[in-house]
């Protein structure tokens, strides 16, 4: 500190130099905070809990499975029920008499064939069930989204690629095409996502969207490889403590994520002090598009988050320490004058 001192009192501006330092690292430090801001609320399929409860009390919880962990829909169902318990245990209660507690959403991703009226082609499908389209809202060009709890069960979204091939339009909602020997009707067409972090994390062959129950049989049950869940958060680690409680058993089989807490400074530290580490995966565990996507945009944010600390830090201790100057300086000034009378 003495050093310091004397460094900055042989400076003839050392008060305007400390200044401008002290907002410099100020500026960055805002400006990197700016660009984490606008990176965690970049992708709709990260923001559920904000868009489910402006007051911040839930939380978004990701689930990744195994595929030989042969986690099924007659699982799904009794995490629905193992969670209600646990909620109920809890006194967790809904904000009003005609809210959910929670709303959940799960995904398997299969092949099928489909025929239109222009051709028959096998595509890339995402077996989805649940409240899917509230987690992942997909732009849709024409129609709407399925329910995961219609009854039919045969109302599927193509994408403009697929409707082409199809049909040879992407005009089409309530066209019918045959699965095998049923007939299913488009419910809608989406606009894929283009550039390419999309291409790398989606690849280039084209993906439909259809109900859990249309492909899910008791016969041939259906890998569930991911489960969403948004859900109260009172407290902070109060969803992941549940989770963690519920999936105790598979957890060698699994991965979780706390996805409303991941872009948090916090975790993109944690992330960039384990950069090294992060690619080196041992167990196979095949993330969806939207996680792929997540994940790279948090490599990219955690230096920032570092740049953003050290910023905040540099430009507070550099102002502090001219003060603390200062303020020792007039000390002496004053003591110096008092022993002079």
């Amino acid at each position: 500190m003495e050093k310091i001192k004397a460094f900055l009192s042989k400076i003839k501006y050392y008060r305007a130099i400390c200044i401008l330092i002290s907002v410099v690292f100020l500026i960055t430090g805002i400006a990197m905070s700016v660009i984490i801001s606008v990176g965690a609320h970049k992708y709709p399929d990260q923001t559920v809990a904000e868009r489910w409860d402006k007051k911040g009390e839930y939380a978004h919880v990701s689930v990744f499975i195994k595929d030989t962990a042969n986690y099924t829909k007659t699982e799904a169902d009794g995490f629905e029920y193992q969670l209600n318990d646990k909620l109920d245990y809890n006194s967790i209660e809904a904000n009003n008499e005609d809210a959910r507690r929670f709303i959940y959403s799960y995904v398997s991703k299969t092949t099928i064939s489909l025929e239109g009226s222009s051709d028959n082609i096998e595509v890339n499908c995402l077996a989805v069930g649940g409240d899917f389209f509230v987690f992942h809202p997909v732009k849709m060009i024409t129609g709407a989204y399925f329910d995961g709890n219609d009854l039919m069960h045969d109302g599927i979204i193509l994408d403009e690629e697929t409707a082409w091939k199809l049909f040879g339009s992407n005009d089409i909602e309530g066209q019918k095409l045959l699965y095998g020997e049923r007939v299913l009707y488009v419910k809608g067409v989406y606009e894929r996502n283009e550039g390419k972090l999309f291409n790398y994390a989606r690849g280039d062959d084209p993906e439909i969207f259809v109900p859990f129950d249309l492909l899910n049989s008791e016969e041939f049950p259906l890998n569930i490889t991911c489960l969403e869940v948004c859900m109260p958060n009172p407290v902070d680690n109060f969803a992941t403590g549940i989770m963690d409680d519920i999936f105790k058993m598979q957890a060698s089989e699994i991965e979780m994520v706390e996805n409303s807490k991941r872009f948090s400074t916090e975790n993109l530290w944690v992330i960039y002090k384990n950069k090294k580490y992060r690619s080196m995966q041992n167990h196979d565990i095949i993330y969806p598009y939207w996680e792929k996507i997540a994940r790279y945009e948090e490599d990219l944010l955690a230096p920032k988050a570092v740049a953003m600390v050290v910023s905040f830090v540099t430009s507070g201790t550099v102002f502090i320490s001219l003060i603390l100057y200062e303020m020792t300086r007039l000390t002496k000034l004053r003591s110096r004058n008092e022993s002079m009378d």
